[in-house]
C-alpha cells in the first residue's frame, strides 16, 4: 500500500514540476489588452525589465506592471537607451532624462535613427547614415560623433562590449568593439534581402535578425547560419525574451505574431503564430511577465491615424 501511495505521489509532483516548463515551451499569446494613444507616432518600443516601464510610444511611459499610461518624456518619442544600472535614458534626438522621475536632464546633440545601450562601457550609441553619436551614460554627456558604420538599422549589446549591428540594405551584420568603436567582422548572410531587426539570446550567443521573409538564427561569435525561420513579412524590430527563450517576429504582412522558442542553441521550432489586431511590425517583451508589447495605427490618413498599443500575454 505505502509504495503504491508512494508512486502515485512521485508522478503527481513529477506532473507538477513537468507542467511549467511545457508550458513555458508551448503558450498560447493572445490580445489582452488594446490602449488609444492619440495620433502620437512611434518606431522602436523597449521594456526596462527593472523599472517596470516601457518606452517609445511616441512621449508616454507605460507601467508594465499594469499596463497603464504614468507619465511622458518631454519631447521623447522615436527610440530609447534605457541605462537601468544609471538611471539615466538617451532619446535619439538627444534628450537624456531621469528614469525615476522622467524629468529633462539634459540634451546632446545627436540626431539618430538606432540607438542602443550597452552596460559593459556605460555607453549609448545612436546611429543614421555613416553618423553615430555615443554618450556617456554616467554623466549624460556626449563623447563623440563618431562612424561605427553606414546604412545601419537595429542593433544589440552582448554585455561583453560588443555590438552587432544590422546592415540593412546589404542584409549583413556588423561586430563592432564598443570602447574603440572598430568594425572587428562583418558577417555577410546570404538571401537576407533587407536586415532590420535584431535581437540576441546573449546566453547561447544567438543573434535573431529580421530578414525579408525570415527570421535568421546566427551565431554572434562566427557569423555562421544556425537555422532559417520563415516568417510572412520581416520585423523593423523583434524580440526576444532570455528567461522563455522565446523569440518573437511581427509580421505587418497579415497583422501576426510568430512565436519561436529556443530548444538548444542548435535548435528552434515555431511554437505558434498568432493575431495582434493590426499592422505591428516592432516589438518588446518584459522578461518578467513574458506580455510582449506592439503597436499599430488605425486611421486613414497620417495626419489622423491612432497609434494603438496591443498586450499579448500567453
Amino acid at each position: 500500500m505505502f509504495r503504491l501511495r508512494a508512486s502515485v505521489l512521485t508522478a503527481v509532483v513529477s506532473a507538477v514540476l513537468v507542467a511549467p516548463s511545457l508550458a513555458a515551451q508551448h503558450p498560447h499569446y493572445h490580445v489582452v489588452k488594446r490602449m488609444v494613444l492619440g495620433t502620437a507616432r512611434a518606431d522602436y518600443i523597449i521594456v526596462d525589465p527593472m523599472g517596470r516601464r516601457l518606452y517609445g510610444l511616441g512621449d508616454k511611459v507605460i507601467d508594465v506592471d499594469n499596463d497603464t499610461v504614468i507619465g511622458t518624456v518631454a519631447g521623447g518619442g522615436g527610440g530609447y537607451a534605457i541605462a537601468s544600472d544609471q538611471n539615466r535614458g538617451l532619446v535619439r534626438n538627444g534628450i537624456v532624462f531621469d528614469l525615476k522621475t522622467l524629468a529633462v536632464t539634459g540634451h546632446v546633440d545627436a540626431k539618430g535613427d538606432g540607438i542602443r545601450y550597452d552596460p559593459f562601457t556605460h555607453r549609448a550609441f545612436t546611429w543614421e547614415g555613416k553618423d553615430a553619436w555615443v554618450v556617456d551614460m554616467r554623466t549624460g554627456k556626449l563623447i563623440t560623433k563618431s562612424t561605427i558604420g553606414d546604412g545601419l538599422e537595429s542593433g544589440v549589446a552582448d554585455g561583453k562590449g560588443k555590438l552587432f549591428l544590422n546592415v540593412e540594405d546589404s542584409g549583413f551584420v556588423q561586430r563592432v568593439d564598443a570602447t574603440t568603436l572598430k568594425t572587428e567582422a562583418t558577417y555577410k548572410i546570404p538571401a537576407c534581402g533587407h536586415a532590420q531587426g535584431l535581437s540576441m539570446d546573449v546566453t547561447s550567443r544567438r543573434l535573431f535578425m529580421a530578414c525579408d521573409t525570415e527570421m535568421v538564427v546566427v551565431n554572434a561569435d562566427n557569423g555562421h547560419v544556425v537555422t532559417r525561420i520563415k516568417v510572412p513579412s520581416r520585423a523593423d524590430m523583434n524580440c526576444f525574451d532570455p528567461v522563455a527563450k522565446l523569440a518573437f517576429n511581427p509580421n505587418r504582412a497579415d497583422s501576426t505574431l510568430t512565436v519561436v522558442h529556443e530548444d538548444s542553441p542548435n535548435a528552434f521550432s515555431v511554437v505558434e503564430k498568432v493575431p495582434t489586431g493590426g499592422a505591428a511590425r516592432t516589438c518588446g517583451v518584459d522578461e518578467k511577465t513574458h506580455k510582449v508589447y506592439v503597436f499599430y495605427y488605425e486611421g486613414t490618413t497620417r495626419a489622423t491615424a491612432q497609434l494603438v498599443m496591443a498586450v499579448l500575454a500567453p
